[in-house]
């Protein structure tokens, strides 16, 4: 057969394929894939046909570890560019080795198994970044940020481990939709915080659940790993299992199972009937939300394997994360509304100090005034918003007032205004968040030297972001970084707790950073200012773990 023939014969079986019925994918899938030699079934994943016959435009995911959702969207990604012709998929993952590795082990694995895919692939064009299948492309990119990687044009955009994922830089990839006229988009990952990335995008769509049914009451519930599943003879909380109980004799956790909530009998959970429930029905959302939860397999992960993996985790919240697919919080992730409270004082000592302040810019501009005392602690003493057209008048009466020796301002994005502060308050520094490896917590330059980046004549300080939140977390949480109590509390402790320390790829590396979940982060901006503006006079507070270093120790450039 010559090869025009066969290009002809290929575009009407594809043709023919994609005339079927909604479940187009689903018959591909089971048709003309494999795993371990056999045709994919989805027996014991039923639940993902739901979720593959979707018609919502984009649809998103919040997932337990090892329920074969990434599998699940390998295979989309592979049914939707051999049914379509001429139709590009982008699939992404947090990092370009994490991208690689998933063409090896996921994508080429179902490639070389199916006859197939096999014969639709070009051998011309078959990498560990992209695969041809006729006239239809699957590429794999990391989220890194490089234009020419994101420059190709995309119909469908799967977004794997969206958390890990540098959020501005998948919203990159999206742009590449916009021209389609398919535009789908799916997001999947585990979670991590509440209201940051898949948990956000899950609750802004129509929020659906899989229950299942009592076959003893006809009940229909959705399964909690808290509330429903019991273990014979153990009356505490599931919460309170350490490893030490797996050595007592009379822990039968091997004997784990699902209860009704109802009737208390013994649930059958294989053959239980399930059916996916909108949770908010009348919402005006359109995206499609999914939550998976182990339950969802019960032929896989039985309730006695969620008991034992329940005491495999240092830290619960990477055990809620993971295994229960759920958001949850903890001290390492974020500043508690106690951690906030514990630091109100009704008034501050008198005496030797110095007053620096911090200023958030925006349409509403958010100052902090802080005093510094001689044994380093730092005390907030005024914290106010300020219209825009008012903060640099402003700025002079609190400087005049305080005898501030200090401030710090964010440059963007109002860099006219920030100029005019420092035109009227010499001692001032425009700041700058930079990702480099090359500082401490900051750096101070006389002048911008690249004219692209802003004002070339502007005094700037390159901060450190996560570096000096980091720092300001330990302060909180040690007493040396107080504040005055006044009207503008109930604001502060919001800012101060919008703000989250998540893990994340960043240059392709996974990295600790903090990322703001309902962007109401002000004050806590503008205390990183202060801080900053502090630790630039060199009278910055310490914290418990002993005195940090002064401004000597700091890389300074002076730009000329």
């Amino acid at each position: 057969m010559s090869d025009d023939i066969f290009k002809r014969h290929i575009s009407r079986l594809r043709s023919s394929l994609a005339a079927h019925s909604p479940d187009t994918i689903c018959e591909f899938i089971t048709q003309h894939t494999y795993l371990n030699g056999k045709k994919f079934s989805f027996e014991g994943h039923e639940y993902q046909k739901e979720i593959l016959e979707d018609p919502a435009q984009t649809i998103v995911i919040v997932k337990s570890a090892q329920l074969g959702i990434s599998e699940m969207s390998a295979r989309l990604a592979l049914a939707r560019c051999a049914l379509i012709d001429g139709f590009n998929t982008i699939y992404t993952l947090p990092s370009a080795s994490a991208a690689g590795n998933f063409m090896q082990t996921r994508i080429s694995p179902v490639v070389d198994s199916s006859p197939y895919l096999k014969e639709l692939v070009s051998k011309d064009v078959d990498n560990n970044s992209i695969k041809r299948f006729s006239n239809s492309h699957l590429f794999l990119k990391g989220c890194q940020v490089d234009r020419q990687a994101i420059s190709v044009p995309a119909d469908l955009l799967v977004c794997d481990e969206v958390n890990n994922s540098d959020l501005e830089v998948l919203a990159l990839f999206e742009s590449r939709l916009i021209h389609s006229k398919y535009a789908q988009r799916v997001f999947l990952s585990t979670p991590s915080v509440p209201n940051f990335g898949i948990d956000r995008m899950f609750k802004e769509s129509k929020r659906k659940y899989n229950l299942c049914q009592c076959h003893h009451c006809n009940e229909w519930f959705l399964p909690d790993y808290y509330e429903h599943v019991k273990i014979p003879g153990f009356s505490e909380d599931l919460s309170e299992i350490t490893r030490g109980h797996f050595a007592r004799p009379d822990f039968r956790w091997m004997d784990a199972y699902m209860a009704c909530p109802k009737c208390g009998q013994k649930m059958d959970m294989p053959n239980a009937k399930r059916r996916w429930v909108i949770e908010n029905p009348n919402d005006a959302f359109i995206d499609s939300g999914y939550q998976i939860q182990p339950f969802d397999c019960p032929t896989i992960i039985t309730p006695a394997a969620l008991v034992k993996a329940s005491v495999s985790y240092e830290r619960p919240v990477d055990w809620h994360n993971q295994r229960l697919g759920k958001s949850l919080e903890d001290r390492e992730t974020s500043l508690a509304v106690s951690d906030i409270e514990n630091t109100m004082i009704r008034d501050y000592p008198s005496g030797t100090m110095s007053y620096v302040m911090g200023l958030d810019m925006g349409s509403t501009c958010w100052a902090v005034v802080a005093a510094v005392l001689p044994d380093q602690t730092m005390i907030v003493v005024r914290a106010e918003p300020v219209p825009l057209h008012k903060v640099v008048g402003r700025t002079v009466e609190l400087q005049q007032q305080y005898k501030i020796r200090m401030i710090v301002v964010d440059r963007g994005p109002m860099t006219e205004a920030v100029y005019q502060i420092q035109q009227r308050v010499r001692n001032s520094f425009a700041a700058v968040f930079v990702n480099s490896t090359g500082i401490d917590l900051f750096k101070v330059t006389d002048r911008e030297g690249d004219a692209s980046k802003g004002v070339e004549d502007m005094r700037q300080v390159n901060v450190s972001k996560d570096a000096c939140m980091d720092v300001i977390l330990a302060l909180i949480r040690s007493g040396n970084i107080l504040k005055v109590s006044d009207d503008q509390d109930k604001a502060w402790i919001t800012h101060l707790t919008d703000n989250k320390r998540i893990q994340m790829f960043k240059n392709g590396e996974l990295v600790f950073t903090w990322v703001k979940t309902m962007k109401v982060d002000h004050y806590h901006m503008a205390l990183v200012y202060a801080f900053c503006a502090s630790r630039i006079l060199g009278v910055s507070s310490g914290y418990s773990g002993g005195s940090l270093p002064l401004i000597s120790s700091f890389k300074m450039t002076h730009k000329r």
